[in-house]
């Protein structure tokens, strides 16, 4: 498990990370502040030299996130109805019929995690709408499922038949379901989480031996996101706190008891957004970013990394 990080501090007071959040490497570098759009702060972000991945440093403490959440999601959440909610459901389930996104992710996750997980008893932390859960089923999987947000909860519960527990994913609860499962899913949390709390070393906690952790996070240094550069549109702190690349995620895992068995990118675009913006000449960009796209992904350069590790 790694040790938690220890501060130091630069000669105008404020603190630096001594070492990289994912592969303990020294010295990180500063690279530059990003301003929240939720709430104006500004956030000091830090590059490593070794696997490349970034980070907002200092971490946000439980109560700044907290804070965070709560006046962002909750808020929203509390003034939905039942019959809300509902709407939300058969929105969510139009737009996947019209793009899908999350449907084809999710199958392809799980048909992964069927050919490599040792039983079929399965996690899926952060569970959102539920479609990763719900392939997860049709995968053959028993399934629990993890989630703070109620009208979330309730979606899922519309989707799947069963509620997902309003439980924080942490080392509390790693403890106290360890050895439980033979997959664990994070798909689009690891981004998320403080690293100072150890999620990676909770995921070791929670799998049986031989268990696999499957996660789909944004990849950092993609052919877009170095294109974007600090206008990165998943740079978006507090909400994201760790950017990771391909490296950065491997070297997180395998100090915390994984060997990788798989690392893959793919991209993923909304091109009707297109249609929004421009109107007649929307085939133009699409056409061009489409090509864009296909060539990062062939290059392990796409929009997110599908990475899968076993506990040793």
């Amino acid at each position: 498990m790694l040790a938690p990080q220890q501060p130091l501090h630069k000669s105008d007071g404020s603190a630096a990370p001594g070492n990289c959040l994912f592969c303990r490497h020294p010295g990180p570098s500063y690279w530059f502040s990003k301003q929240s759009k939720h709430n104006g702060r500004f956030y000091p972000l830090f590059c490593c030299s070794n696997c490349g991945g970034a980070f907002a440093f200092p971490i946000p403490t439980e109560r700044e996130l907290f804070e965070f959440y709560s006046g962002t999601q909750s808020a929203l959440e509390i003034n939905l109805t039942s019959s809300d909610v509902l709407q939300h459901y058969d929105q969510a389930i139009r737009e996947e019929r019209d793009f899908p996104n999350s449907t084809v992710d999710a199958k392809r996750i799980a048909d992964n995690l069927q050919r490599l997980a040792p039983g079929r008893k399965a996690l899926d932390v952060g569970c959102g709408y539920g479609f990763f859960s719900r392939a997860l089923v049709q995968a053959g999987f028993a399934v629990d499922a993890i989630e703070l947000g109620d009208a979330s909860r309730k979606i899922h519960a519309r989707m799947n038949g069963f509620e997902a527990r309003a439980e924080p994913f942490n080392a509390d609860f790693a403890k106290r379901n360890a050895g439980l499962y033979d997959a664990v899913l994070l798909s689009q949390v690891l981004e998320h989480l403080p690293m100072d709390a150890d999620p990676v070393g909770s995921l070791n906690v929670l799998l049986r031996k031989g268990g696999i952790c499957a996660i789909a996070i944004p990849h950092f240094r993609s052919y877009l996101s170095m294109l974007q550069g600090r206008n990165d549109m998943f740079i978006v702190p507090p909400e994201h706190l760790n950017f990771f690349t391909v490296r950065a995620l491997v070297a997180a895992f395998e100090s915390c008891g994984f060997e990788t068995v798989k690392c893959e990118t793919v991209s993923r675009f909304d091109y009707r957004k297109f249609r929004k913006r421009f109107g007649p000449l929307a085939p133009l960009p699409s056409v061009a970013l489409k090509g864009f796209l296909g060539l990062s992904t062939r290059m392990n350069r796409g929009m997110f990394v599908n990475g899968y590790f076993r506990k040793v």
